[in-house]
């Protein structure tokens, strides 16, 4: 059991560092393609620089889940913050699915932050 969850916690690591560092060189990928999660149109490089933090802040995180796995000893709390995290991500997804409507993309995106919460949490346990 110990073994899975250190492999998908190794991947949602991967998956955040990969989309966060896909955000950073190109922010268009978070606003304009077809698993664009935004869809605003940047308009100045304002605007660019405020979808590259985002993208920043993603590879943090990703970051972070991957020195917490490989450096478990102390670093539990590690993981319930980041389960925290996505946990927001999800709920806040789910009230805008309740609200405005559903739509594949938002559904796919809250099955993933539901599936990174869970895995987050059981890693902060085990």
């Amino acid at each position: 059991m110990t073994l899975i969850i250190n492999l998908l916690t190794y991947l949602v690591g991967i998956i955040w560092l990969a989309a966060g560092l896909s955000g950073v060189i190109n922010p268009a990928i978070f606003t304009e393609s077809e698993w664009a999660s935004l869809h605003v149109q940047i308009t100045g490089t304002l605007g660019m620089s405020d979808i590259r933090s985002l993208g920043g802040l993603f590879a943090a995180i990703g970051l972070g889940v991957l020195y917490a796995t490989h450096n478990p000893s102390g670093k539990k709390g590690w993981f319930s913050a980041f389960a925290l995290l996505m946990l927001g991500l999800a709920i806040g997804r789910t009230v805008s699915l309740y609200l405005d409507g559903a739509e594949q993309t938002q559904i796919i995106f809250a099955a993933f932050e539901y599936s990174f919460a869970l895995i987050l949490f059981l890693k902060s346990r085990y």
